[in-house]
């Protein structure tokens, strides 16, 4: 819906100005990557997900 472009390419470039830092170990996950709550294998964490919220809905 709508009208055509000119089909001129669109270019575009994106330069971070910030930088995420926890506040408890003035860290960043750069590098590191994010450490999951609840560790498991990547093949279950699915099925380990649900069950946990099955869990946590029964109370």
């Amino acid at each position: 819906m709508g009208s055509s472009t000119s089909g001129a390419p669109h270019l575009e470039a994106t330069v971070p100005v910030g930088r995420a830092i926890n506040p408890v170990s003035s860290t960043n996950w750069e590098g590191t990557g994010v450490q999951p709550d609840i560790p498991c294998a990547a093949a279950d964490s699915l099925d380990h997900a649900h069950a946990l919220a099955l869990a946590r809905l029964a109370g």
